[in-house]
């Protein structure tokens, strides 16, 4: 079916037909996974978890004093806040897209998860040529979809849109929303117009064009878990304590127990009553469930403190480094690829703002500050910063975008050129 659908949609640019259904299927059934909230979903507890340790505490900002590095500031900003989300399915879905796009002379842009997207052709690791699900509108019950095809050729990017109902062709101008986008060339351009974020999970195949998420692998293991919660829960809702009574005490033959009571055959006088109240067996139980979750995170590579507890009490700054070391890697990795996203995605942006004549060029460039709080103390950085600010290894504004991260570094400077003016008397301490 995905497949199919997929070789319509080619079809209509000319191009061939996807040749890997298998890989269709798969990427559909990520996200399926990823967006499921009917149980508990361990791909998502794991996603979430990393991409606040990945985007927490961490500055991203653009450098340049101009139009151009303002434009690109401002569409920059808009992305931080979408950040969590966008690394998140990046690490639950496999991969994912985030493309920009211009409307009524602004940058706007689109997240877009991996199976919305085919790779047509590709040199060494960067995509020439693919298409794109870029947008879906749900009106009258009937699903209308936007696709982009997006090829690169010579240094020349050439674009095209299509629309389909389903999956039959229709023209652009009969959605009112797509009425006035036109396919476009642009030339010049040296990669991609958009952010290809891939998880660093490995997927063991020859062919890495797609991410795989980050339980990929994993199922048994999640399997194991989910029984043992059965288990467990079981286990509770069995563990009703029930009274006996000698049958003299109930009215009629036909009587029946309820509310944990039950009739015993008539005895003694001694064992009249009788208490059934089993032991709950929850401390193997529960060994038993950090056992399978311990395993599932070596199986993933990170370190304990994601479904267990990491323990880091009264450790040493260098003994919390060690424990939780696997899951700093990963974050690592997560970051480089993170920051390679956004420099492509900076460049999206130029090169859009180029063509639309958005405002004249300027240099710009793309400055990131990752948090290390997840290996360090708060304090003890805070302290770091001081000391490099009175060595002259760093500015005062980046002290305060510390304890102000959602500003730029030149939001924080002219907080700080404010304060002086409006307080000379603390020039001493924010110096001149």
């Amino acid at each position: 079916m995905i497949r199919t659908m997929w070789n319509k949609i080619l079809a209509l640019f000319g191009k061939k037909q996807a040749d890997n259904d298998k890989q269709l299927e798969e990427n559909e059934r990520f996200v399926t996974n990823y967006e499921d909230t009917k149980d508990i979903n361990f791909t998502a507890i794991f996603a979430n978890k990393l991409a606040n340790y990945v985007v927490s505490d961490s500055n991203i900002d653009i450098t340049g004093d101009n139009n151009r590095s303002e434009i690109l500031r401002k569409v920059l900003n808009r992305l931080r806040k979408k950040l969590k989300k966008i690394v998140s399915r990046e690490i639950g879905t496999g991969g994912v897209l985030a493309v920009p796009y211009v409307a009524n002379s602004k940058l706007y842009f689109n997240i877009i998860t991996q199976n919305r997207l085919v790779i047509n052709k590709k040199i060494g690791e960067d995509i020439t040529d693919c298409t794109i699900l870029a947008e879906h509108i749900l009106r009258d019950q009937k699903n209308y979809y936007r696709w982009a095809d997006y090829t690169l050729k010579d240094g020349n990017l050439y674009i095209k849109y299509r629309a389909t109902m389903e999956s039959s062709p229709i023209s652009m101008e009969s959605v009112v929303e797509w009425s006035k986008i036109k396919d476009i060339a642009i030339t010049n351009v040296e990669k991609m117009p958009f952010m290809f974020l891939k998880s660093p999970v490995d997927n063991r195949q020859e062919n890495d064009d797609y991410g795989v998420p980050i339980t990929y692998g994993c199922e048994k293991q999640i399997s194991k878990i989910m029984h043992t919660l059965k288990q467990i829960d079981k286990e509770y809702d069995l563990k009703e304590v029930f009274v006996g009574a000698d049958s003299r005490m109930f009215k009629g033959d036909d009587a029946l127990p309820t509310n944990g009571l039950y009739k015993k055959v008539r005895g003694g006088e001694k064992d009249f009553w009788e208490v059934f109240d089993p032991a709950f067996r929850d401390t193997p139980l529960f060994n038993k469930l950090m056992n399978e979750c311990s395993m599932l995170e070596k199986q993933i590579g990170t370190s304990e403190g994601i479904l267990t507890k990491a323990e880091t009490q009264n450790a040493t700054a260098t003994e919390i480094r060690k424990i939780l070391k696997d899951t700093f890697d990963i974050c690592d990795d997560i970051r480089d690829g993170l920051e390679e996203g956004l420099k492509d995605f900076l460049y999206a942006c130029d090169v859009l703002a180029n063509y639309y004549n958005l405002s004249s060029q300027g240099d710009y460039e793309l400055s990131t500050d990752w948090s290390y709080s997840l290996l360090e103390d708060s304090q003890q950085e805070f302290n770091q910063l001081l000391q490099g600010e009175s060595r002259g290894v760093i500015k005062r504004a980046e002290i305060r975008q510390y304890l102000k991260p959602h500003e730029t570094l030149e939001e924080a400077q002219a907080v700080i050129d404010e304060i002086k003016k409006e307080s000379p008397s603390t020039k001493d301490l924010i110096g001149e």
